[in-house]
């Protein structure tokens, strides 16, 4: 009998392995789908429990005697879920996904899910080099330029204009694109002369400059994310991808976070596709109370530019599983120097890549190429 007993003794653990079953799952956020680390996964009313890892995943032992029971979920800043047993012991694997728990606060919905754009653009930021084309490459544009001031006086250029990029968004920073990054007018059509460095002076410079995720700057900028106010919006669809739309404004307009020396307000929405994180659009409206003639970035001891508000959209698209910047438009409303009403239009448009791109030496600031005509009667200008 002893001996028997002995034998019981040890095949009890065997007995309850053999009859417990072993769930396994993911804890993922219902908006990102990305894991949620620790997570709190238990056996309602009993001690059966475990935490998910930093990627979500969990495994569970459920006795027998626990099969028919509910599962409970809960993780800060999340709403708890409660499950029936059966029907998860059912899967193999099994994906739970947990909602952004809102808080009633004085009257003030506090989302604690508010960190999920945070994280959103975070990870947008990190996989810019994977995402996009590494360089050297070239862009051949067409750009376009409109300025009317007091609903007249109406100045237009148009160009070509090759751009080099050695690294491309491998080395995304602001430092980087200016160091690597330089570009050519090949072909001008304009209705006036460029007598004066002013005159000839274009705004190609300042609209690349917005092609935010080549500088990785203002709200690609991982460090400076908590000086915005962040809000996930609807999803869209974008040809037949889900695409965030987070709208932003700065809590903080300067030069860091706007892009814009004088900055007095700041407001954006930036798509990112749900399947790889990359950017797909940005665009922004900015107000400043003064700007440099020559970019916006620059200190300026004289008021060139006065009561400015700014419209700017970039777009990207993807050209063999990377994607690059294919178009840069912007809108800008100033008082110039004399108190005149001035509206400036700039929109450059990518023609296409230059693969064995021709190095070029630095930038055009002030353009003064000759007029080709045979050129221009035979361009087709993009639709």
């Amino acid at each position: 009998m002893k001996q028997t007993g002995i034998l019981l003794f040890l095949l009890v653990p065997f007995l309850v392995s053999a009859q417990a079953k072993i769930m396994k799952g993911r804890i993922t956020d219902a908006v990102t789908h990305e894991g949620i680390a620790y997570t709190n996964i238990g056996i309602e009313g009993t001690y059966y429990g475990c935490a998910s890892d930093a990627e979500g995943l969990f495994e569970l032992n459920v006795p027998e005697e626990f099969s028919k029971g509910k599962l409970f979920i809960s993780a800060v800043g999340y709403q708890h879920v409660t499950l029936l047993l059966p029907d998860l012991l059912e899967k193999e694997f099994v994906e739970i996904s947990l909602t952004g728990q809102t808080y009633q606060i004085a009257g003030v919905d506090v989302e604690a899910s508010s960190r999920v754009p945070f994280r959103i653009l975070r990870t947008a930021s990190l996989r810019v080099p994977e995402n996009y084309q590494a360089g050297p490459f070239g862009l051949r544009f067409y750009y376009q330029e409109e300025k009317m001031v007091n609903d007249s006086n109406v100045q237009q250029r148009e160009g070509i204009v090759d751009l080099y990029d050695q690294h491309g968004y491998s080395s995304p920073s602001v430092t980087d694109a200016y160091e690597r990054r330089r570009y050519q007018f090949l072909q001008v059509k304009k209705n006036f002369d460029s007598r004066s460095f002013s005159s000839g002076h274009t705004g190609f410079e300042e609209l690349i400059e917005m092609d935010v995720v080549r500088m990785t700057n203002t709200i690609l900028n991982e460090e400076l994310l908590d000086g915005y106010e962040l809000k996930l919006g609807k999803t869209v669809n974008e040809d037949g991808d889900s695409v965030w739309v987070i709208s932003y404004r700065a809590n903080k307009p300067d030069l860091v976070h706007c892009g814009d020396y004088y900055a007095t307000r700041m407001d954006g929405k930036i798509y990112i596709l749900m399947s790889n994180y990359a950017v797909i659009r940005n665009e922004c409206v900015i107000r400043s109370h003064r700007n440099n003639g020559r970019n916006r970035s620059l200190f300026s001891a004289d008021p060139e530019q006065r009561q400015v508000r700014y419209h700017f959209t970039s777009t990207y698209l993807n050209h063999k599983g990377r994607y690059l910047v294919n178009q840069i438009d912007c809108e800008k409303n100033y008082l110039d120097q004399q108190g005149r009403e001035v509206v400036c239009s700039r929109n450059a448009n990518a023609l296409h890549i230059l693969w064995e791109p021709k190095e070029l030496a630095g930038r055009d600031y002030f353009e003064n190429t000759p007029y080709r005509e045979n050129f221009w009667q035979d361009f087709k200008r993009p639709e």
